[in-house]
């Protein structure tokens, strides 16, 4: 066959089978990996038919026939915020395919179009508390593609509260942002039962190979019901929480969680109702306000609170010694 038939059938299985991979292509046309890519660049640079490549898998970003979508600055304006946002941001197992996405949109829009959005930008801002970490991309791409083909994973974890590293095999089912940070949902063999893990705690992970069947019930929003914050699962416990009239205006003019129900008092103060799982997250948040939020119910919180702010007396009772910090001037 010829040159030509050979980059027109190349350009017809990049159509019926989108994703092909080079190794693939090279079988189907009888050709070395090195031409097929050389071939690849040709296609678009002298066809003006754009070549795409994402995951290994090459695909054809042709425009599409017929009505176009036309979107406003406003509206570029919107995604773009969005896209930047800290789900988005260094070390979101999304943010690869948050970039390719805008830049398909901006390729498919006028330049003005993207100027103006880029301006409006400036003065609309969309912050989330995260942490900026840059988690290595082969780990990122080891978590996507186990969770997209279910493949159980080998995982090296380090856990929050004993700082231990342990290993565990995870059936991956979801990966969600929560709060400020990236979690994998999956079953752990080990606990029998679906376990939450921080991506930035991830030391290591490998792909088994082996498949597994993700369970048809299980809900991301099911398992987050009852979420406080970020942790899930648990059972829901109803917490009572006084807050004085000092905070009250402050405590009645966000919906913190989907429960909520706040009760006035005729002193100024209020009572402040929500049912959450876990009680952790929700103590935080209570010990921020100090001396102005008292826990009513129920007793385990009460407690855990009381001992917190006992450790807490005791931590300022201790003389204070700063003879042996480090700090970055005397590193």
């Amino acid at each position: 066959m010829t040159k030509s038939s050979l980059l027109l059938e190349m350009i017809q299985l990049l159509r019926e089978r989108p994703g092909i991979t080079v190794d693939e292509l090279a079988q189907a046309i009888e050709r070395s990996e090195r031409t097929v890519y050389r071939w690849l660049r040709e296609i678009s640079s002298c066809l003006g038919i754009r070549v795409v490549c994402n995951n290994g898998g090459y695909y054809l970003n042709e425009p599409r026939s017929g009505k176009g979508i036309t979107l406003s600055p406003e509206e570029l304006m919107a995604l773009r915020l969005s896209l930047s946002s800290a789900p988005f941001a260094e070390g979101s197992p999304v943010k690869r395919y948050s970039e390719s996405a805008w830049q398909k949109i901006r390729d498919s829009v006028s330049s003005d179009n993207i100027e103006a959005a880029e301006n409006l930008a400036e003065s609309r801002v969309i912050r989330i508390t995260a942490q900026q970490v840059d988690l290595p991309q082969d780990l990122l791409d080891t978590l996507n593609n186990a969770l997209d083909l279910h493949h159980r994973l080998r995982l090296v974890y380090r856990s929050q509260k004993s700082q231990q590293v342990n290993e565990y095999i995870i059936e991956p089912y979801a990966l969600a942002f929560r709060r400020h940070s990236w979690y994998m949902l999956g079953y752990c063999p080990q606990y029998d039962r679906v376990i939450q893990m921080k991506l930035i705690r991830i030391l290591s992970a490998v792909d088994t190979g082996e498949t597994f069947e993700p369970p048809t019930g299980f809900s991301v929003n099911d398992y987050f019901a009852w979420s406080w914050e970020s942790w899930g699962g648990g059972e829901p416990v109803k917490v009572m929480v006084r807050f004085a009239s000092e905070i009250a205006q402050m405590i009645t003019e966000v919906k913190r969680h989907p429960t909520q129900k706040v009760y006035p008092q005729r002193d100024g103060s209020v009572v402040f109702e929500v049912t959450v799982s876990g009680l952790e997250e929700i103590a935080a948040w209570i010990m921020g306000f100090g001396k102005h939020a008292v826990v009513l119910e129920p007793d385990e919180l009460r407690e855990y609170v009381r001992n917190h702010v006992r450790g807490m007396i005791a931590a300022y009772e201790t003389p204070r010694d700063t003879s042996n910090l480090t700090s970055a001037a005397n590193r």
